[in-house]
């Protein structure tokens, strides 16, 4: 073997070897894998390569440095960074070959020159950092057009060329720190320092060699043994499983097949049913009756066939009450016509004791003795006469007979008992026959026929019908009448005064149940007028409003009506006993009071025979035992009444029947009987009562035909397109501090009290934590609405008088607080604000707050003088007005006001009845009003008052409806009530999701109307906040 190509040197091969990775250097010289004994040159070549690893890198010229004359030194790369152009290095080769021909010239035999490895691996080196600095300008002069994955391999190439020198120095300092006694074991090649040894004991190492071999074959044959072992039992294993799967596959599919099948037929049988109920629910919100019961035939629905049956029964059984009410109500007519053609013929004697209306108004007015007639609610028996209370000892009798209540009285009632009755002239008794045989004919014609409308049209088949019954008269209005000035009524008003003169032709009462703001005042007085004017009916007209409403019916009559002689019977007792003269002389159309002077002045109110009774907001009337009904129904003689409400469904049935009750009391006569109707149709079949939805639907289609004559609702949408849109919100707001540590206390039965429940012994009921309901929700409006919270934090805080005011007022409440953030944002854009609270403490603090902020405003509230409030309500309406802020009572300013100045309504607290904050609302959605309303309902989140719109909600679902059963079951227990009233002080967990306070975009996004004031809302906030941060 040649000395140039021992194994401890660098093959020729390897420099045309071509360089790959991060570092292409050969390896480090004198280390080689497969070094073994050297010669002696190769040793001075190994001592040589070792001593060019202590050598330092040459400095960064671009040049190798030439190696001493013992050793080679490997040349350095530049730093990264630096171009080298390297040259040959010339100078080594020249004087070896003068050291060599010196050499030869002893020697009579030239010898071929040979070649020094030094001198080789020198030029290797001088090559491999020619390529490496060549390939170092390629990479970075590489053009801009190179795709990018070839330009992030360059990327990575150029960088490990340019860490060459890093590494080769890195691995000189790991060399150069190990320990010295270790430097053999963890050097590069350990078997190059090996030393040799003698071999000893060579017969026992080969037995142990032996030894150790057959050891190995017996483990390895006891493995493979245990593996084929292991291999088996894995195979049965498998074998196992997949034997068990293929059956379980087949049961599988074969039970899937019959599964199908059966999914198949049922899907098959399901789609079919669909069909056939569609269609039944089609042709019956097409009221398709006809269709609809051949549908129910080809069913055979028991229960379905058993609505239809009570329905007919009901419909027809109400045509019969209705035509007989008529009848009555007309021979109460002829009678009163007779009487008054008598005392007309007569002499002039006992004139002094004839009322108004020209009847005898003596005896009625003695109430005092007088029987009062009675009737059990439950099965309708009537006691009158010598068997009935007298009128001074009704109350006591009352108690002392639970079930029974006043009968309303009848116009019979009215002419006194001297008065006899005279035979009818034989063409009287013809006309009388023959409606007897056409309502006979329209009774049973009904019982085949019971569908109707609210517009029936002319012709012999709608008067067979049931609304054909009561509405059997028909008069068109084309126009208003003359009395009435200063405005056109709109189509749908005069629709409505054609309904209510509908029902004066055919001697019923009724309710005008239009939506709150389609103008009912207005339809009222174009009635009066037109009973003045058409029918010659002067009055006297009774008309029983609230108090807060009172002067805008004076308004309204002072602006339509002027000739229309009209009492505000109202003020102080002198003030009224003032009118008494008037109203005995009977100079007048109209008298307008409250329900208070109703029962208070009854004496004086009650004498005189009204010819119509008219109850504004007759929703008051809903309690059958109240006292205002009590008292209309025993003291009050009107043949024709008339309620006004915006609301006649708030919450329950039975209250829909004390307004029907009110008004016909010969048709609908019980309330059991009028629950049992509506309520559980099934409960006496002795099956299921929860009703499916065709069912619900048959009901209250049921309940519409019942009201369909007595009662005329219209929509704001349905009627009045050009109404602006209204918009409601409900605003969550957090809490402030000193809220939430209340709040916890009273949850844990810590009373916020003054001390009055001390006194007061035995189980907490109901009513108990009624008042812990109520004490919540004054936590979550304002802590301050308790006085001695307010008086500790003023104290604290250095305020004087107990009395806290500034900041400190609108940071201790969240709804404030966040008031404080929306009101001077309106009030920059020019929108006017009705503010609705139901405590008047809290309307209280909130003045105080308002005269913080400087903002202008009017309060109405319960206490609020009648006389006063139609000035608070011009000066809010006016033109120019520069009160921004009207303060209003839910109860006391939610009924019959005209605010269509103010375009913003904030319900500040819900109520639990809807309805109140729905009249609420409705003060600024009315007819007039021109711009968009928005709505904004404050609650506080994971409160009390969360349930409390809950259930106002759920209430409201109710109305929507109409009806559902099992939804006016008034046989709930005491423990059922307490149940419902825990479970709403139960505390529980927040959900983020829906509890999620808004900020201040989302807020913003809420009131302003369009986006020039969204982005005005916007920057009011971040001059808010920069004040904030101004003065914490």
């Amino acid at each position: 073997m040649s000395p140039y190509n021992r194994p401890g040197g660098m093959p020729m091969a390897s420099l045309s070897a071509p360089q790959s990775g991060p570092c292409p250097t050969p390896a480090m010289q004198g280390h080689s894998q497969n070094a073994g004994p050297k010669p002696w040159s190769d040793v001075q070549g190994g001592e040589g390569q070792g001593n060019a690893q202590k050598h330092l890198a040459p400095a960064a010229s671009g040049r190798p440095s030439p190696a001493p004359p013992q050793a080679s030194v490997v040349p350095a790369l530049p730093m990264a960074g630096s171009s080298v152009t390297p040259q040959p290095p010339g100078q080594q080769g020249s004087s070896m070959l003068q050291m060599q021909q010196k050499q030869n010239r002893i020697t009579p035999v030239q010898k071929p020159q040979g070649l020094d490895p030094v001198a080789i691996l020198q030029e290797r080196e001088y090559r491999l950092q020619a390529r490496i600095a060549h390939r170092i300008q390629e990479l970075e002069s590489l053009p801009g057009s190179l795709p990018p994955d070839l330009r992030t391999r360059a990327t990575v190439e150029l960088k490990a060329l340019r860490l060459l020198n890093f590494q080769r120095q890195l691995r000189q300092d790991v060399v150069a720190c190990m320990r010295r006694d270790t430097t053999l074991e963890t050097a590069l090649n350990s078997k190059a320092y090996r030393r040799s040894k003698r071999q000893t004991l060579r017969e026992a190492r080969m037995t142990e060699k032996l030894e150790k071999q057959q050891k190995l074959e017996q483990e390895k044959k006891r493995r493979q043994k245990h593996q084929e072992y292991l291999n088996s039992i894995l195979q049965h294993a498998k074998d196992f499983k997949e034997y068990h799967r293929s059956v379980s596959a087949k049961t599988q599919k074969l039970t899937r097949s019959v599964a199908n099948w059966h999914t198949n037929t049922e899907r098959e049988q399901k789609k079919e049913t669909e069909r056939i109920e569609k269609e039944r629910m089609r042709r019956l919100m097409a009221e398709d009756e006809e269709g609809y019961r051949k549908l129910i035939d080809q069913k055979k629905d028991k229960r379905l066939a058993y609505l239809l049956q009570q329905t007919d029964e009901y419909v027809a059984n109400l045509t019969a009450l209705v035509y007989e009410h008529k009848a009555a109500q007309a021979a109460k007519e002829k009678k009163k016509k007779k009487k008054r053609k008598k005392r007309v013929e007569g002499d002039g004697e006992g004139t002094s004791a004839i009322g108004p209306d020209g009847e005898p108004m003596d005896e009625s007015s003695q109430m005092s003795d007088l029987p009062v007639k009675v009737i059990q609610t439950e099965t309708g028996k009537v006691l009158q006469g010598t068997d009935a209370p007298k009128s001074s000892q009704l109350e006591a009798w009352l108690e002392m007979n639970p079930g029974y209540e006043v009968a309303p009285r009848s116009d019979s009632e009215e002419s006194g008992s001297e008065y006899e009755e005279e035979e009818e002239e034989e063409a009287d008794k013809a006309e009388t026959e023959e409606k007897t045989v056409d309502a006979k004919h329209i009774i049973d014609s009904a019982k085949q026929d019971v569908d109707d409308e609210y517009s029936v049209p002319t012709g012999h088949t709608s008067s067979q019908s049931y609304y054909g019954v009561a509405h059997a008269v028909i008069e068109r209005v084309e126009k208003q009448s003359s009395l009435m000035i200063n405005g056109t009524l709109k189509h749908y008003q005069t629709q409505g005064l054609e309904w209510m003169v509908s029902l004066y032709n055919n001697n019923l009462n009724g309710i005008l149940a239009d939506e709150m703001g389609l103008g009912k005042t207005i339809q009222t007085i174009a009635l009066i007028t037109y009973l003045m004017e058409y029918k010659r009916l002067n009055g006297p007209f009774l008309i029983i409003v609230p108090l807060s409403t009172l002067s805008n019916w004076v308004y309204e009559l002072d602006k339509w009506s002027p000739s229309v002689v009209k009492i505000a019977y109202k003020g102080t007792p002198a003030l009224r006993r003032g009118f008494v003269p008037q109203l005995r002389s009977g100079k007048f159309n109209v008298l307008l009071t409250t329900y208070e002077y109703i029962i208070k002045d009854k004496q004086i109110l009650a004498k005189i025979r009204w010819k119509y009774m008219i109850v504004d907001e007759g929703h008051r009337m809903k309690n059958h035992h109240c006292k205002l009904t009590q008292v209309l129904n025993t003291h009050y003689v009107a043949p024709r009444r008339l309620l006004l409400t915006g609301t006649p469904l708030q919450n329950k049935l039975p209250e829909l029947w004390a307004l029907l009750n009110f008004l016909l009391p010969t048709i609908f006569k019980s309330c059991s009987t009028f629950e049992q109707w509506f309520n559980a149709p099934f409960a006496m079949t002795g099956e299921r009562v929860d009703l499916n939805e065709e069912e619900t639907i048959l009901i209250i289609r049921r309940l519409h035909k019942v009201l369909r004559p007595f009662l005329l609702r219209r929509l704001k949408k349905e009627v009045e397109s050009q109404l602006p849109e209204k918009v409601e919100y409900v605003v969550k707001c957090d809490m402030s501090a000193i809220q939430k540590v209340l709040y916890r206390h009273m949850q844990k039965g810590i009373l916020l009290t003054d001390g009055s429940e001390k006194d007061k012994k035995g189980k907490g009921g109901a009513k108990t934590l009624m008042n812990t309901i109520m004490q919540l929700k004054k936590i979550c409006n304002h802590p301050y609405m308790f006085q001695h919270i307010e008086e500790s934090f003023a104290e604290h805080l250095g305020y004087p008088n107990g009395i806290i005011s500034g900041h400190e007022l609108y940071r201790a409440s969240g709804k404030f607080e966040l008031l404080d953030r929306i009101l001077p944002k309106l009030q920059a854009t020019n929108h006017r604000v009705l503010l609705f609270c139901q405590m008047t403490s809290l309307m209280t603090i909130m003045e105080d707050y308002f005269s913080y902020r400087n903002f202008l405003y009017l309060r109405l509230d319960g206490t609020t003088k009648s006389e006063d409030r139609a000035s608070l309500l011009k000066k809010f309406n006016e033109e120019g007005s520069q009160y921004f802020i009207f303060l209003l009572s839910t109860r006391a300013g939610g009924l019959g006001l005209n605010l269509q100045a103010a375009d913003t309504v904030v319900i500040f607290d819900s109520d639990w009845n809807p309805h109140q904050d729905l009249q609420a609302q409705d003060r600024a959605h009315r007819i007039g009003q021109q711009n968009e309303v928005r709505v904004l309902r404050l609650c506080t989140v994971n409160s009390v008052e969360e349930k409390i719109l809950a259930a106002a909600k759920y209430k409201l679902n109710v109305d929507q409806k109409v009806i559902q059963a099992g939804m006016f079951d008034q046989k709930s227990s005491s423990h059922e009530r307490r149940a419902f009233l825990q479970a709403i002080l139960e505390h529980e967990e927040q959900n983020e999701e829906e509890d999620e306070v808004p900020d201040d975009e989302t807020l913003n996004q809420m009131i302003a109307r369009n986006e020039e004031e969204f982005e005005l809302y916007m920057r009011m906030d971040m001059d808010r906040r920069r004040e904030d941060a101004r003065n914490p």
